[in-house]
């Protein structure tokens, strides 16, 4: 009796011993993490390593879209029709495709010569259109917050902010445009156009930097608002795919 007492003991001992590590083994605290197998990774498991791109709009590509857009704007005009729907936004933009830095004085629908909805352009109206150090502020924090890579300055004949007043602070501003335009033989607008382009460029770090790195691209050009057309006044390197070595 003893002895058959002590085999029973024995075998019950193993019998716990192996269920205890089987329980122990089913609540593993710190399970070691299985790993995908290639077929898995193959086939696009959840468990896969993945790879999601965030697309960045170039801001060649985004000249291409708003020239084609004003293109395509004009010809409806010039048939007595209504500028067409905006097109889909180009793949990649922030908030805005373009911003505009427009003359108060232009009494144009800008979005629609640009085959863009409203909310697709960021249209800043200024007296000339001069920039100012809150225009750069504007444009600066748009860059840097809503990837903003194409902006447009925007002049136009016939502004009737040019006309003469006395001696205000618009006059003067206005008399040194004439001067410049003067000296480069070429028409107010277009001069007034580029000397804002170049204005943003010199006073702001930000914009500049942005140009630098290629993100980012700062257009004269000048509307017609008869008929639609806008004429750009930038050199044929600035709209390149590449930005060309300097």
């Amino acid at each position: 009796m003893p002895r058959e007492r002590g085999r029973r003991t024995g075998v019950a001992f193993v019998v716990g011993t192996c269920l205890a590590a089987a329980v122990a083994g089913q609540t593993d605290p710190h399970p070691t993490p299985r790993q995908p197998s290639t077929a898995e990774q193959k086939r696009g498991s959840a468990e896969a390593p993945t790879h999601a791109p965030h697309l960045v709009l170039h801001p060649s590509l985004a000249f291409a879209h708003v020239q084609a857009g004003n293109a395509a704007a004009v010809a409806a005009l010039a048939a007595g029709k209504q500028a067409p729907a905006p097109a889909p936004r180009p793949t990649g933009a922030g908030k805005y495709v373009v911003a505009v830095l427009v003359c108060a004085d232009a009494d144009v629908e800008v979005a629609p010569l640009l085959g863009l909805a409203r909310a697709d352009v960021l249209v800043v109206a200024t007296p000339g259109p001069f920039a100012s150090p809150e225009t750069a502020a504007l444009l600066e924090r748009t860059v840097a917050t809503e990837r903003l890579c194409l902006v447009v300055v925007l002049g136009h004949p016939g502004c009737a902010a040019a006309a003469a007043r006395a001696t205000d602070v618009l006059e003067r501003r206005f008399t040194a445009a004439r001067t410049e335009a003067q000296r480069r033989q070429q028409p107010l607008p277009k001069t007034l156009a580029c000397l804002q382009t170049e204005l943003l460029l010199a006073t702001s770090a930000v914009l500049q930097k942005a140009v630098q790195a290629d993100t980012l691209r700062i257009l004269p050009a000048e509307l017609d608002a008869r008929s639609g057309r806008i004429t750009w006044h930038h050199q044929r390197a600035d709209v390149m795919p590449l930005a060309p070595v300097k």
